[in-house]
């Protein structure tokens, strides 16, 4: 990897790191912390997640997405694996698997809020399909896009989303394992 994509790399990581920060959480760079051990995602401070960052022009989202669940298993702390990607100029956005985002969607108790817009062309832009659904529901409402090519043998479904819409959903899912974590520990 060339030094101008090395920085890329750790201009995006700190990027999401502020964004993250501005959400509400302590994130901060892994290989500032812990050096770069291989199965580390690049930031921590989001519990329960494994995070890839990806601040590129052209993105393979499913290399991306193979690396965070590869890396994720490796962790064997049964963190969620997502890649948070952005384009230069563009907005964050976070993609998971499909059974990733049904663990954090199924815990959000406001499931009329939920809209989910299937794309099933081999080849789009995901930034515009996101921006598509979300000109398409209410202001309010949290729009994934879900998308895979069917053809493609034990290809696994991704769903990507505004990381705005993410965090919204994350916090009641972590929020609700807080709860049953305190429960548990009051039996």
């Amino acid at each position: 990897m060339g030094l101008y994509s090395r920085n890329r790399g750790k201009r995006g990581e700190r990027l999401w790191c502020s964004f993250c920060r501005e959400q509400g959480y302590d994130v901060h760079r892994t290989v500032q912390y812990r050096g770069n051990t291989g199965a580390a995602g690049d930031v921590e401070g989001l519990p329960f997640v494994h995070v890839e960052v990806k601040y590129v022009q052209h993105l393979n989202i499913r290399m991306a997405m193979e690396q965070s669940i590869h890396d994720a298993a490796a962790e064997e702390k049964g963190n969620l694996p997502i890649v948070a990607h952005k384009r230069t100029r563009e907005e964050w956005l976070v993609t998971m698997t499909e059974s990733g985002w049904k663990i954090l969607s199924g815990a959000f108790d406001h499931q009329e809020r939920i809209v989910t817009v299937f794309d099933r062309r081999e080849k789009f832009n995901i930034q515009k399909a996101v921006t598509e659904a979300r000109l398409l529901s209410d202001t309010k409402d949290i729009v994934s896009v879900k998308y895979s090519r069917g053809d493609v043998w034990g290809e696994i479904p991704l769903v990507t989303m505004r990381a705005e819409d993410w965090f919204e959903l994350y916090r009641e899912w972590e929020a609700g394992r807080d709860l049953k974590a305190r429960e548990a520990q009051e039996s």
